[in-house]
């Protein structure tokens, strides 16, 4: 009895080698030569025999096993494996069976055979892999397609080069790069990757997979291929493609063997040296202010990420978004510990579970009106901020005014040493016999004057904090849009302004249920509302990106400006 198998690898894309039907009828004929019954024929398609893990070879394996069968029929050697170790120990387990090897090709393998031709198909797989390579960086460098797809790019035929062989390039494909465009702005914006991914496929937008393969399912969107990897440039968000910058040869897969006499592909980024980079300008799909936005805001979420790893051990924690509105926000104003959400639309002090507080609860939609409400009435009033503008400005100077002072003692000592120096000069031009000491003294005098040049080129220009003439009127409309934002496709970029401006919420001791009658306090965060103020005379009340900038570079006063008279957190009753 006996039993074939064949093999067509996604390493021969000429189709040099026979298909897995081709196989299968030379096998038969060769079984019907030898008189042999054929039990079953088992291939695989597109399968490297670098590794064991097929299912046809796994199926022959097992009859094997079974005793079922004493012949095993294949076209050549390279056809059961092009990896020395696997095909010894596929020649051991057929010993150990009394199960012959015979392929079409030579009749009868026997060891020496099987050995010599595993160390030619190993060597040659090498090969092949080098040669494919080897030709993918000569056309990269030639700056034509080097196969794989992109989302916002198709290949185009431009014409035969001299040679016969196509000339191509990637082309933009404006549908597609206007949802790449659309993309980066929802993250630019604040949108999560998975509140983006939702909201492509409640649109029925499909996948970059789903479309290549021309499927009638649209697929459903993965925020790992949004994110990918932005070492490797992996990922729709990393991809330097969209910015005009086409890299090739940037990292390579390693197969990495397995227990199971299989392997696993893993990156490797090779070194900078070795990429071939290509610029084309009209390839562009991204603007730079929008890459630069999105980039700044993945940098953020590292650092948060990195922040709360460094605290709880969790590498995810720092890149949850807050659940809530007011998430980390809410103290009790009993005990001091933080309000958290408990379910069912409530929020609750923490240590209630353990009754060390008996603060009673609210309603997350109490608290969240209250609060917009304090921030529309009270905190984001036009007074407020030109309050707080005109102290921060009279800080502003004074820090100022000390450096100014600095300066002038830096301006007097510089001028003092660069008459010094003219006279030394003076007097070792006049005197061939001046003592070296002068000499000494002269690189001296002259160290000191570039170390107070520099001084003096780093003290600070006078900062100004400017609000518009119409600034009321400004400041009213940006608010009202604010809370239209929250609601609309913008709301994560909202709450991120919001949440800005909150210093934390004070829920004071009290038993009133849902907390209609409770005390509240809103403390604002002075910093976060002049930042609010500064986008609203600009017309863009959104951040685009989560972390908000101050106002102004503060520098080394940020200590004096927070502690001192007037700048303390402001607060208001709710």
């Amino acid at each position: 009895m006996a039993i074939a198998y064949g093999r067509l690898s996604f390493d021969d894309p000429s189709r040099k080698t026979s298909s897995v039907r081709d196989q299968e009828v030379a096998a038969r004929r060769y079984a019907d030569q030898k008189g042999w019954i054929l039990h079953s024929f088992h291939g695989d398609h597109g399968i490297t025999g670098a590794t064991m893990q097929r299912p046809g070879l796994q199926q022959l394996l097992r009859i094997v096993k079974n005793g079922e069968v004493d012949v095993v029929i294949i076209e050549d050697v390279d056809r059961l494996g092009r990896d020395q170790e696997h095909l010894q120990y596929m020649a051991k387990l057929l010993r150990a069976f009394d199960v012959r090897l015979h392929a079409v090709a030579i009749g009868p393998v026997e060891d020496l055979v099987l050995a010599v031709k595993g160390i030619i198909a190993e060597e040659q797989r090498r090969r092949i892999a080098y040669t494919t390579r080897r030709g993918l960086v000569g056309k990269a460098r030639r700056a034509g397609a080097t196969g794989g797809k992109t989302l916002g790019y198709v290949r185009a035929v431009l014409g035969l080069s001299e040679d016969g062989y196509e000339v191509d390039r990637y082309i933009v494909v404006e549908e597609e790069a206007a949802l790449v465009r659309r993309i980066f702005e929802l993250y630019a914006t604040g949108h999560s990757l998975k509140t983006i991914c939702r909201m492509l496929d409640a649109e029925g937008i499909p996948t970059p997979s789903a479309h290549w393969r021309r499927r009638n399912k649209v697929g459903k969107w993965n925020p790992s291929s949004l994110s990918g990897n932005i070492e490797r440039g992996e990922g729709i968000l990393n991809n330097r493609a969209y910015v005009g910058e086409r890299i090739f040869n940037r990292r390579n897969w390693v197969e990495v063997p397995t227990e199971d006499r299989g392997f696993t592909r893993q990156p490797r980024v090779n070194d900078e040296s070795d990429w071939v980079v290509n610029i084309d300008p009209d390839q562009r799909i991204i603007p730079q202010d929008l890459w630069d936005a999105v980039k700044a805001r993945q940098l953020d979420a590292r650092a948060a990420r990195d922040e709360k790893f460094n605290i709880t051990g969790n590498p995810l924690a720092g890149a949850k978004r807050p659940a809530h509105l007011l998430t980390d926000l809410v103290v009790c104003g009993a005990c001091g510990e933080k309000f958290i959400a408990t379910g069912g639309g409530r929020w609750r002090c923490r240590n209630h579970r353990s009754a060390a507080c008996d603060n009673g609860s609210v309603t997350s939609a109490e608290l969240e009106a209250r609060t917009l409400r304090g921030i529309r009435e009270r905190l984001l009033t036009p007074t407020l901020i030109s309050g707080f503008a005109a102290e921060m400005q009279k800080e502003l100077d004074r820090a100022h005014q000390d450096k100014g002072l600095s300066r002038a003692s830096i301006d007097i000592e510089l001028a003092d040493t660069r008459a010094r120096i003219c006279n030394l000069v003076k007097q070792l031009e006049e005197d061939d016999d001046a003592p070296r000491s002068l000499i000494a003294r002269l690189k001296q005098l002259e160290e000191a004057e570039a170390r107070l040049a520099s001084e003096q080129e780093n003290v600070p220009e006078r900062k100004v904090v400017r609000l518009p003439a119409n600034y009321a009127a400004i400041y009213e409309k940006a608010v009202g849009e604010l809370e239209a934002h929250l609601v609309g496709v913008e709301g994560a970029a909202a709450r991120a302004a919001i949440r800005a401006l909150i210093e934390r919420i004070l829920v004071l001791p009290g038993d009133s249920r849902g907390g209609k009658r409770r005390s509240m306090q809103l403390q604002g965060d002075l910093f976060g509302m002049l930042g609010f103020a500064e986008r609203a005379s600009s017309g863009n009340i959104l951040p685009r990106n989560a972390k908000l900038p101050r106002a102004v570079d503060l520098e080394g006063i940020v200590s004096p400006l927070v502690a001192g008279v007037g700048f303390e957190p402001t607060t208001f009753r709710l």
